[in-house]
């Protein structure tokens, strides 16, 4: 399982908080740049941290996963 990181670079404010936040080195800051880049998609665990702690919202986690949804209802 994996998911997909979209980071909004054009509300990002830089406070870093995302790459301070993500403790299996996903995001990781560039110093040149000033914003945060997606290093590891692939190991993101789905904690959501870096979403839920960016004061801007401009993190989206989507989850991928293989298969056929399905609607319980």
């Amino acid at each position: 399982m994996s998911a997909r990181l979209e980071i909004n670079l054009d509300e990002c404010t830089g406070c870093r908080t995302c790459a301070e936040a993500c403790f299996v080195d996903v995001i990781r800051w560039d110093d040149e740049e000033e914003k945060p880049v997606v290093a590891y998609e692939r190991d993101c665990v789905w904690c959501f941290t870096c979403e839920i702690n960016c004061p801007s919202q401009c993190i989206n986690i989507i989850p991928q996963m293989p298969g056929q949804s399905v609607n319980p209802y």
